[in-house]
């Protein structure tokens, strides 16, 4: 599996450019959605035209504060789930961008990804401060708590990317550690793998399993996508920095439900790259 490059470039609108976008996602219909250093999230069609923007600053129902870490469930109406980073809590909305609810306590302290399981809807938000992966219901009832500080297996050392596949095995970036593991939807620890072909990581961040149960995990500071089985096997590995022709920091990753198109969140340039696999 390869990839090419199809369009790239800073996803403008009226107001300016995205400000280091560390999460994306997508929906159903294959609208992108972007959270970044601001406090709003951002919609775009598959060309990188502006579709509308929704949130602002402050503490109330549909406002931010610093949004990182999004989730669409796709099989549940494109509810979207945004981590509310500053404000310690989840919001959820509507495909349509409407406020629908929220939840949060003292336990959220800096939330970097959102993850949904396929089956049954349960929604697991990823912590980097309190090295936790927490489990909820998809209206906010707490299941189960996993995780903790430290380097062992099912510990973690600031808990990035959070995605899970099609049997409910969730798959994380252990970013301090250098790793990715992928436990149990019970939080049992199952593997973990430390490198990618023999490569270390140097900063695994953002991991997404796309329909097919292909894991995809951003290692940023070394500027690639790797694509692997869900046994660690590598698929692939897609330079970035030869991809795009510069310098990049790709920290968060979509795939379309056919496999085919990708978006990389990338912090240096401040841009969302659209690839094509072939």
């Amino acid at each position: 599996m390869s990839a090419t490059r199809r369009r790239l470039g800073r996803l403008r609108h009226r107001a300016g450019a995205v400000i280091e976008p560390s999460s994306v996602e997508l929906s159903s219909d294959g609208t992108v959605i972007v959270a970044g250093h601001e406090d709003r999230v951002q919609r775009f069609d598959r060309d990188g035209s502006l579709i509308d923007v929704f949130g602002s600053s402050g503490s109330g129902d549909g406002q931010f504060n610093h949004p990182h870490g999004l989730a669409v469930d796709r099989k549940r109406d494109d509810l979207i789930y945004v981590g509310d980073q500053e404000n310690n809590r989840l919001q959820v909305f509507s495909a349509d961008a409407k406020f629908v609810r929220q939840w949060g306590d003292a336990q959220f302290q800096h939330i970097h990804d959102v993850g949904i399981d396929r089956a049954t809807g349960d929604v697991f938000v990823g912590d980097l401060e309190t090295h936790t992966l927490r489990k909820f219901s998809a209206t906010g009832t707490l299941l189960a708590t996993y995780g903790g500080p430290g380097s062992e297996p099912g510990k973690f050392d600031g808990l990035w990317g959070v995605s899970t596949d099609s049997t409910g095995a969730v798959y994380v970036g252990d970013t301090g550690n250098r790793r990715v593991q992928k436990l149990g939807r019970d939080g049992r620890f199952i593997a973990e793998w430390k490198d990618h072909g023999g490569t270390p990581f140097v900063k695994p961040t953002g991991v997404y399993v796309d329909d097919s149960d292909r894991v995809y995990v951003c290692d940023s500071l070394a500027q690639l996508v790797i694509v692997f089985d869900t046994a660690g096997g590598v698929l692939a590995r897609w330079d970035m920095a030869r991809i795009t022709g510069t310098r990049t920091e790709p920290e968060d990753l979509v795939i379309d439900a056919a496999g085919q198109h990708v978006y990389v969140a990338e912090v240096f340039g401040h841009r969302v790259y659209h690839l094509v696999t072939r």
